[in-house]
């Protein structure tokens, strides 16, 4: 639907740009041959160019924040919820629209339907006659004279013998010029472009042309201009009625009767046409697409030149990647390592790549633990099809706190949030974007975030809780004589309590309850966000008694 409308808005502009030179520069000279192939080719040019717009090659580096299609297509895979109205039920302003156009094409094709299905009726109904090389259907249907395609059309109660000469003389100019065929194009595009008044316009110009032709024709033929004009005025009264045929009377004013003494104009003001230049250029730069090719040296840390990774043979390697708890995780990142060459997982937690000769896979997600496969891993178990399978457990990449050592000395702060959606880049971050957030937790479950978008804060900021858990470890190391290491898992819960207290590693049953007390009598916390709403957060605490 959006690549319709797309379209049919791109189609439109080139329309109304070529139409806009042809009535300011070309419309009053007398280049009616050169005037009708420009107007047919900047019908093509403009229904043709969207299609198959101008492709430009960027060179991008690997390892910069350069837009990658490759991963970006990847995500047309992720389910899109609709917006819902409060009666619950779905409202698109575009399938509006799409009725709108689709309805107007219908009438608009009908009509020439029908309009085409009378002439061939009038064909099958009267008697065709053959007259000085041409065919002539006298019918009394239509008082105007006209052709369509190779035939001509008389009635013969509004036309005399003596005019027969100039009718036959201008309609054969039609026949022999192919000028049906200009018509059926353009009223095709009309089907198409209904909405669009220039398309009008170019039916009327195109029109206007054929009969700026068909005079110049008679005229040459050594039809006299008083007599031909008057045979023209004649025909005043009449009116067209079939928007596929030429018709004598069509657009006859003063402008039409003034071509055909006006004097010709000099080859050299030709060059008007060369304002359809700047119209073309700057459809092409519109309209052109870039193709991004990826270009990186080979780096001592093994990752492979992206180029070589497209070049290479590959093979089909099917996954599937679950949490601990055997979950599906969707919006996990697989990507071939030192490429940009990936895909997403699905809801299901199932992915297919093809993947490069040699090459290493590496998954990720935010708050679990990065996965590096090896190529030799990769092919370890083939499947009948030739594919090779595999299924991959991503855990919980804890956020971990880190303490002053028995020195004194600070180690390293816990690492950054992600980078927020829409942010500016600073210039350092990867060129692939973070994968996007969890699914949401099942009916009855609490979800617990590892890494959100406002982290929970201890009271008074990160320097008070390393001096609270210093003077802890300080005070049960001295009042209760504790010796050892031991690292205790908590919880920041969205009311900021420090909750789900666990022991993951222990020297001693003592440094183990030590680690307990610490995370036990913390005080609140400012509990962390996501998207503005208080969530869980998980913590890793590291403590030694000395």
């Amino acid at each position: 639907m959006e690549t319709l409308l797309s379209y049919l808005i791109s189609a439109s502009a080139g329309i109304v740009l070529f139409y806009s030179v042809y009535w300011l520069f070309l419309r009053k000279e007398t280049f009616h041959q050169a005037n009708r192939f420009f107007l047919l080719a900047a019908l093509l040019t403009s229904t043709l160019l969207p299609v198959f717009p101008l492709q430009y090659t960027v060179l991008a580096e690997a390892g910069t924040n350069a837009p990658v299609r490759t991963i970006a297509d990847t995500f047309k895979n992720i389910p899109v919820t609709e917006a819902i109205n409060n009666n619950g039920t779905v409202f698109n302003w575009q399938h509006v629209l799409l009725v709108i156009y689709l309805t107007g094409a219908a009438i608009f094709m009908l009509r020439l339907l029908i309009q085409t299905g009378v002439l061939l009726s009038l064909m099958i109904k009267h008697r065709m006659k053959s007259f000085e090389g041409v065919r002539i259907i006298e019918n009394e249907k239509y008082g105007l004279p006209f052709s369509f395609f190779n035939v001509i059309f008389i009635n013969p109660k509004f036309h005399t013998q003596d005019d027969l000469p100039e009718i036959l003389a201008h309609e054969k100019v039609h026949i022999r010029e192919n000028h049906w065929f200009d018509l059926l194009f353009i009223e095709l595009l009309t089907v198409i472009f209904w909405f669009n008044p220039f398309i009008w316009f170019f039916e009327r110009s195109i029109k206007q042309n054929h009969e700026y032709l068909a005079d110049k024709g008679v005229l040459a033929q050594g039809h006299t201009v008083a007599r031909y004009q008057a045979l023209l005025v004649n025909q005043l009264m009449g009116m067209q009625i079939i928007g596929i045929t030429n018709n004598l009377n069509f657009a006859l004013n003063a402008n039409r009767l003034k071509m055909m003494t006006k004097k010709k104009t000099p080859h050299i003001r030709g060059v008007k046409f060369m304002w359809a230049l700047p119209a073309l250029a700057l459809l092409l730069f519109a309209f052109a697409e870039p193709e991004y090719q990826v270009t990186a040296q080979e780096k001592e840390t093994g990752e492979v030149q992206a180029s070589k990774l497209i070049s290479q043979k590959t093979i089909k390697l099917n996954g599937t990647i679950v949490d601990e708890n055997g979950d599906p995780v969707p919006g996990t990142s697989v990507v071939v390592k030192g490429g940009t060459v990936g895909t997403v997982v699905d809801r299901d937690g199932t992915f297919s790549l093809d993947v490069p000769e040699n090459a290493s896979i590496v998954l990720s997600f935010v708050g679990k633990k990065t996965i590096v496969d090896s190529y030799a891993e990769l092919t370890s178990e083939k499947q009948r099809d030739g594919s090779f399978a595999r299924k991959y457990t991503l855990k919980d990449a804890v956020i971990e706190i880190y303490n002053r050592s028995a020195e004194g000395e600070q180690l390293a702060p816990p690492p950054p949030p992600p980078p927020v959606k829409g942010a500016k880049s600073s210039g350092n971050e990867s060129a692939l974007t973070p994968p996007p957030p969890p699914p949401p937790a099942k009916s009855g479950e609490t979800e617990v975030f590892i890494v959100v978008e406002d982290m929970p804060q201890f009271p008074a900021g990160y320097e008070a809780m390393q001096d609270y858990i210093a003077k802890m470890q300080q005070k049960i190391a001295q009042e209760k004589g504790v010796k050892g290491k031991a690292k205790v898992a908590f919880t920041v819960n969205a009311a900021g309590k420090v909750t789900d207290i666990k022991v993951v590693e222990k020297d001693n049953d003592a440094a183990a309850k030590g680690a307990i007390a610490i995370a036990s009598n913390m005080p609140e916390w400012k509990p962390g966000k996501q998207r503005g709403k208080a969530v869980p957060v998980k913590y890793l605490l590291p403590v030694e008694f000395k």
